[in-house]
């Protein structure tokens, strides 16, 4: 049985292995036009190519000719007196013949008969040596010597001297060269020929020259010898490595001027230089049968000849740039179709071994059999590997999505925290450090949203913006974040900023504080001790740059250092320097790599240079368009000030000395000691490591932030003002502004926003400025209208957007508030009614939208609603404030005022006085709503807190049956309710599950929901603590 199917397969083999041997035969031959094809039209191009190497080397032989021609014509030489017309012609001549080899002479010929000639002669001398001489001919008295007198120059005494040589008598008007130029009215080159002076073939350029009336003056002459010529085409054949090696030239009627043969023929050209030439005539000849079949210039012709095949091309040389020529270039087509012809030997016979081996591959089927299924396993395998992979990426997202909410909420702490510091009353440095803290987080808020997810920034999804912004607020404001932890590591930090660059640049000010940040945070964290030090400066400039353009930032620290090993891999994803240093230190691995990817993105580049054991400096480089030619100064004149700098270290000095400066505070002093200070100053910034000098001069101490909190009562009454380290410029000018009087020492800021009671409800309809309300949420309606009543508006509150839109035919109300997501009717539903019901009447009701919806595209879709503003929850309550006084002017003369009573500093509450997470509860939105925490907001408080397990309860409900749009809506609304109440935990997480739920990703909502009874536990558990303010 086994033996029937093996008998039964051979005609199966044999056909198979026939139609290989077709088809192989096919590929073959088509493969080979193929390849021959192509080579042909490379090797047409590149012999295109060397025409063009060829026109412009020679080009260039024939230049010197043009330049010496025009030197001369532009020269204005027939303005010269006419007896120095010999020494100006000579002068202008002798230079160029003695340079250029191929310049065989010059020579100019006068209407009258007169001659000058300069000629480049080869000599032969004693011992039949060779050696090079200039001789020169004048002509100058036609009549009487026609035949002139010839001298010689001799190189070593630079001077002319009498040459024996006798000649025949010359008149140039007989001349050819001076004829043909006077018929052309123009330049013109002669034919070739051999001159009698050296032996040599080449050709005569001729100009005639006019003086400035348009009479001729005389026709200038210069040979060229065309030796060079062929020298020329060899060296460039040389050049095109093979490409162009058959070359040569010919004049316009054919006659060969230059020829690779007259190089390496001389000798024989020399001896019977017309048998020479007359080669080249020959019908059959090589030359011959290109210049007839290449008679079209820059056209490709194939043409055989003695059964080979060749490729030819004509080109002609500019007649502006050089005597008209003919070059004629060729490839041998034997040499360019080698490979096509070896590739189709090679393929044949390929073809007959692969008829070999498929006779033994069919004694191998079984083999190949198993082979399959081998593969088949493999297939799967790679099955199971991808799902692992694709498990990997889902638990990357998971990973990711649970870091947004953990880093969102320490985020809203600070932010929190920061809002509430500018509340209470402030000296300068603790508002300046409050700004920054705002800033800075606010900035970080925005840097989050891209960093959490990094498949976002590996597809490149992260856009760049280009805005105004200060060099110095981003750099000083990453300075005073980094400074803390500087301090807690005992490292010395230092900032400077070139105080010579202009301060408003044009760029994404959020990716470079992201970067500096970065590098900035690992300095630290890699550096034991020693310091670190951020330096911003203009990059040295480079050609085509604009000045000012490129900023270079660098991060230096002297930490653990860098191999070169570690500094090549530094910049890839999830990837340290080595495994220790994640172990000793921490972190993903993921910033740097985020900095490179951020600085190309911003059109510069990053880079390190490190020493193991010594530290590292990170550099990058920015373009960053400078705003104005001006650097930064202090407004006011400070020109005046004596400033004494006591203990500071020399680098802090020298950065103190150049910001003083670059605002014309010249007059600095550094002392070592208190001891050694001039009493006479006008401020001493002293160390806060010093005793503070007994001086009348005014005060400034600078150090840590450790240091600075340990003054004493005592000691910072006796003080004009208070500096930390990093030192920044503007705080230091501010000092010295204080000292010599120019500003106070502090400056108190309160929100009297906030210190007005509103009119009566009919009072407002009575002037159109009533406030209507609509939003669903009762917690949120309660602190609305707390924020409105302590702004000094009144209001009516609606709970839908249909409930609205019937009250808003009472009339009296001039400004409408409106929530997003309502029953019924919601937001942008009402605002479409409301602009259409307008229509046509030239009424316009201002709608401002209040909603904790922050999606990217929220705004534009208020905008197309018809809505003129737009704000998120919690409540900016100066933003709001700005709003309403712009929209709705007419309401701010019924504003009633308050007196502000003023807080016993003992009992009154405060931002610093909170015994809880400020994360978990933060007291900004009931204190700008209710003036305080009083009975009335704990009350909402507590209110609010009892519906929320409800909420969460409905959110999980809902996830677990799939119901998107149920979770969506108890998740806004529980959104909306905590925050509103300051619950900011609570608040962001479902602000986390709602976008989500909007992304349409349930497994990550499910994921965050777990944690929101946690996070409502953590809110209950500070819930007596707030009851008890």
């Amino acid at each position: 049985m086994k033996l029937n199917k093996s008998m039964s397969s051979r005609p199966i083999l044999l056909s198979l292995g026939c139609l290989i041997l077709i088809a192989g035969g096919l590929v073959s031959f088509f493969t080979y036009q193929y390849e021959k094809e192509s080579l042909f039209n490379q090797a047409s191009k590149e012999l295109n190519v060397s025409a063009d190497a060829f026109v412009r080397a020679l080009n260039d032989v024939f230049e010197p000719a043009l330049v010496l021609s025009r030197t001369i014509s532009d020269s204005g030489i027939w303005r010269e007196d006419p007896a120095g017309n010999a020494d100006a012609f000579f002068s202008l001549t002798t230079g160029p013949v003695r340079q250029f080899e191929h310049l065989n002479g010059a020579f100019i010929g006068f209407p009258d008969g007169r001659f000058f000639h300069i000629q480049n002669l080869t000599l032969t001398g004693a011992r039949n040596m060779e050696r090079i001489a200039i001789h020169r001919r004048i002509i100058s008295d036609p009549v009487n010597q026609p035949q002139g007198e010839w001298e010689l120059y001799n190189p070593h005494s630079r001077k002319w001297g009498y040459d024996k040589t006798v000649s025949e008598p010359f008149d140039p008007r007989t001349r050819p060269w001076y004829i043909d130029a006077l018929k052309a009215n123009g330049p013109v080159w002669t034919q070739s020929y051999v001159f009698a002076s050296s032996g040599q073939i080449g050709v005569t350029y001729a100009q005639p020259l006019y003086d400035d009336t348009g009479a001729l003056w005389a026709v200038l002459g210069i040979d060229l010898s065309l030796n060079t010529l062929s020298r020329t085409m060899l060296q460039t054949a040389d050049d095109l490595a093979g490409i162009g090696n058959l070359v040569f030239a010919t004049d316009l009627s054919n006659q060969m001027l230059g020829h690779p043969d007259f190089v390496e023929q001389a000798e024989e050209m020399r001896r019977d230089t017309a048998t020479f030439f007359a080669r080249y005539s020959v019908p059959t000849s090589f030359e011959n049968t290109v210049q007839r079949a290449a008679s079209v210039p820059g056209e490709i012709v194939p043409l055989s000849l003695e059964h080979r095949s060749f490729i030819a091309v004509k080109a002609v040389l500019d007649p502006a740039k050089a005597m008209p020529l003919n070059v004629f270039i060729a490839r041998d087509l034997d040499v360019v179709l080698a490979e096509a012809e070896a590739g189709m030997q090679r393929s044949v016979i390929l073809l007959f071994s692969a008829i070999l081996i498929f006779g033994i591959v069919g004694l191998y089927a079984v083999k190949l059999r198993v082979e399959v299924v081998a593969r088949e396993r493999a297939e799967a395998e790679l099955i199971d590997a991808k799902e692992v992979a694709e498990a990997a990426t889902k638990a990357k997202s998971t990973f990711l999505a649970t870091m947004s909410h953990e880093i969102r909420t320490p985020m809203n702490g600070v932010v929190s925290m920061a809002e509430l510091l500018t509340l209470t009353r402030l000296d300068t440095e603790q508002r300046r450090m409050a700004g920054i803290i705002n800033n800075s987080a606010m900035a970080l808020l925005t840097i989050i949203n891209d960093i959490l997810d990094f498949s976002k920034i590996e597809a490149g999804k992260i856009e760049i913006e280009i805005i105004p912004f200060s060099l110095a607020e981003v750099v000083d404001g990453c300075a005073e974040l980094l400074a803390p932890r500087a301090d807690e590591r005992g490292l010395t930090f230092a900032v400077e900023i070139d105080p010579a660059l202009v301060d408003q640049r044009l760029g994404d000010p959020t990716r470079i504080r992201q970067v500096l940040l970065n590098l900035g945070g690992n300095a630290v964290k890699f550096t034991e001790s020693g310091s670190v030090e951020i330096v911003v400066s203009q990059r040295p400039q480079t050609e085509g740059e604009q000045d000012g353009d490129w900023l270079r930032f660098q991060v230096q620290d002297t930490g653990i250092g860098l191999t070169p090993e570690q500094q090549g891999k530094l910049f890839q994803a999830f990837v340290q320097a080595d495994t220790s240093t994640s172990r000793k230190f921490g972190g993903t691995g993921l910033g740097l790599s985020i900095c490179q990817r951020l600085c190309t993105l911003m059109g510069g580049e990053i880079f390190v240079i490190s020493t193991i054991g010594q530290g590292s400096t990170f550099t990058f480089d920015l373009p960053l368009s400078p705003q104005g030619e001006e650097a930064l100064r202090y407004p006011a004149d400070l020109s005046g000030a004596r400033v004494c700098l006591v203990g500071l270290s020399d680098r802090v000095a020298d950065i103190a000395t150049r910001y003083l400066h670059a605002t014309n505070v010249t007059k600095v002093v550094t002392v070592t000691s208190p001891n050694d200070l001039d009493p006479a100053v006008d401020l001493v910034i002293v160390d806060a490591s010093y005793p503070l000098p007994d001086v009348r001069a005014a005060i400034t101490v600078i150090g840590s932030r450790s240091a600075i909190a340990e003054l004493t009562a005592t000691d910072r009454a006796k003080l004009a003002g208070i500096l930390t380290y990093p030192l920044s410029r503007e705080p230091l000018w501010h000092v010295v502004a204080v000292a010599l009087g120019l500003e106070g020492a502090e400056v108190h800021l309160e929100r009297e926003d906030l210190a007005f009671a509103p009119p009566d409800v009919e009072e407002a309809r009575r002037e159109n400025a009533l406030i209507l309300v609509a939003e669903d949420n009762e917690t949120n309606q309660i602190v609305i209208r707390q924020m409105l009543s302590k702004m000094g508006f009144a209001c009516d509150l609606a709970e839908n957007g249909q409930v609205a839109l019937d009250m808003l035919e009472q009339p009296g109300y001039g400004l409408l508030l409106t929530d997003f997501n309502m029953p019924v009717m919601d937001g942008f539903e009402l605002s479409r009614a409301v602009r259409a019901q307008e229509t046509g009447s030239g009424r316009h009701l201002p709608i401002l939208a209040l909603t904790a919806d922050a999606l990217a595209g929220a705004e534009q879709a208020c905008r197309d609603a018809g809505m003129d503003g737009f704000f998120t929850k919690p409540i900016d309550s100066r933003k709001l404030g700005a709003a309403l006084a712009e929209f709705l002017p007419q309401a701010l003369p019924l504003r009633r005022s308050q007196a502000k009573a003023q807080p016993d500093p003992v009992e009154s509450y405060g931002a610093g006085d909170a015994d809880w997470d400020t994360d978990i509860f933060d007291a900004t939105q009931m204190t700008e709503a209710f003036g305080s925490i009083d009975a009335d907001a704990k009350a909402l408080i507590k209110d609010a807190a009892q519906g929320w397990r409800g909420r969460i309860e409905e959110i999980e409900t809902a996830i677990a049956a799939g119901d998107q749009p149920a979770a969506r809506h108890a998740a806004h609304a529980l959104k909306g309710a905590a925050l509103s109440v300051g619950a900011k935990r609570l608040g962001r997480l479902a602000s986390d599950i709602q976008d989500a739920l909007d992304a349409g990703d349930m497994d990550m909502a499910g994921i965050l929901s777990e944690v929101l009874m946690e996070s409502l536990d953590e809110f209950n558990a500070v819930l007596p603590k707030i009851l008890a303010v």
